[in-house]
């Protein structure tokens, strides 16, 4: 590490010294109303330029951290790629982690206790993570689309989960995400899916209407009114693209939605899993409200809540790529 880098200390090999730059100040008690706003009962953040649209409220909250769970049993461990070997201790050696879109930390906390000597940065744009983490942990409030003020290859990996709602342009995150990693280091993506599908490969169309129908409105609204795109099932070819990765490898997964599996485990992970989509439904009926499908929101969620209660066989994909820095 150059001795002269303008944002580590050289003290903070150890992983216990702060790392803190100058122009990052703690979030005062009375400042955190201001990252939010209430609209219909429901509370958002409030960065202007940020065109992430869920709320951010204790049922979002709550809806995180089951997907993170869930993901973990989908998985079979907190992340796809080399994490473990990666993130091994080294003498000597301080490893960093970025994580993208923290939420509320808990894949960060998860993680901070696996790897206690890692030191691991959470970044997102509003204040809901924890204000007391552990020793190796900093929440940090940053909107994703703007440059990181991390020093140039300095972190040993970068964790984007379900973000995609939160860019607009992935391609400039990717030279962001390049820029800060060192080299060797590693990028991990994991998005669900906006296209919902079912188990057997049928045509979701004619057998879940309603969900198809709730999906296509998803879409055509993040598109036109937010100018998100649905890059999920992009974004191996944007790393190739961008020719700071290489190793790429992709890999999906399919949750069930609803207790249909006849495997337990599946089964029960169903269950939650519908429960969560309950909670994404509703929440994401106040997105159709601002915009093209405004007039037929509720009908969609409604139609959407009943297909998902009523009709075996939906699953939703979670697609994960990860990638070394060349």
């Amino acid at each position: 590490m150059d001795a002269d880098e303008p944002y580590f200390d050289q003290s903070d090999d150890d992983g216990t010294s702060s790392d803190v730059s100058d122009d990052v100040v703690e979030v005062r008690s009375d400042e955190i109303p201001q990252y939010f706003e209430e609209r219909e009962g429901r509370l958002f953040h409030s960065h202007g330029s940020s065109p992430y649209p869920l709320p951010v409220d204790a049922d979002e909250q709550q809806r995180q951290n089951g997907l993170n769970r869930l993901l973990r049993r989908l998985i079979g461990d907190s992340s796809v790629g080399p994490v473990r070997e990666l993130l091994a201790f080294a003498t000597g050696e301080q490893r960093r982690v970025v994580d993208l879109g923290t939420g509320t930390g808990q894949w960060v906390l998860d993680m901070a206790r696996e790897f206690p000597h890692v030191r691991f940065y959470g970044v997102d744009i509003v204040p809901i993570a924890t204000r007391y983490p552990p020793h190796n942990v900093i929440f940090e409030i940053h909107d994703i689309m703007e440059p990181f003020r991390y020093a140039s290859r300095t972190i040993d990996m970068v964790h984007a989960r379900s973000i995609s709602m939160a860019i607009r342009d992935y391609r400039a995150l990717l030279q962001e995400v390049g820029r800060i990693l060192r080299r060797g280091g590693l990028f991990v993506s994991c998005e669900w899916s906006r296209v919902p599908a079912m188990a057997d490969g049928s045509d979701i169309a004619l057998r879940a209407p309603r969900v198809h129908a709730f999906f296509t409105a998803v879409r055509e609204t993040l598109r036109m009114s937010l100018g998100i795109a649905s890059v999920a099932q992009q974004i191996p070819r944007l790393l190739e693209e961008s020719r700071l990765f290489t190793n790429i490898e992709a890999k999906r997964f399919h949750a069930p939605i609803g207790d249909w599996p006849t495997d337990p485990e599946m089964k029960a992970m169903g269950h939650e899993f519908r429960e969560m989509m309950v909670v994404y439904a509703r929440s994401m009926r106040e997105v159709l409200l601002g915009g093209p499908y405004a007039a037929h929101a509720e009908e969609l969620t409604q139609g959407y809540l009943h297909d998902i209660h009523t009709v075996p066989g939906i699953v939703s994909t979670c697609l994960t790529v990860h990638a070394r820095r060349v």
